[in-house]
């Protein structure tokens, strides 16, 4: 178990409190956070889908749609 202090601060208080951008759930958001908006419901509606390589077919995950196909090596040039 890692056990250390949180030292992320606000700058203002208005800054703590927002909206879900995606069902408008209230949430509370820390310096850096990297949810985007989302609330943990609907952080995984922030990522997109799988898609199809075009090439052999297998599915590559929408977050490393950027880095091609980990199975045949496409990769879109440009696309």
């Amino acid at each position: 178990m890692l056990s250390f202090a949180d030292v992320r601060v606000f700058e203002s208080s208005e800054e703590r409190l927002s909206r879900c951008v995606f069902c408008g759930k209230g949430i509370v958001v820390l310096p850096d956070d990297r949810r985007q908006g989302a609330c943990f419901d609907c952080l995984s509606l922030s990522v997109p889908g799988p898609v199809p390589c075009p090439e052999c077919g297998n599915e590559i995950p929408g977050e490393a749609r950027a880095a091609g196909c980990p199975s045949c090596g496409w990769f879109a040039l440009g696309e």
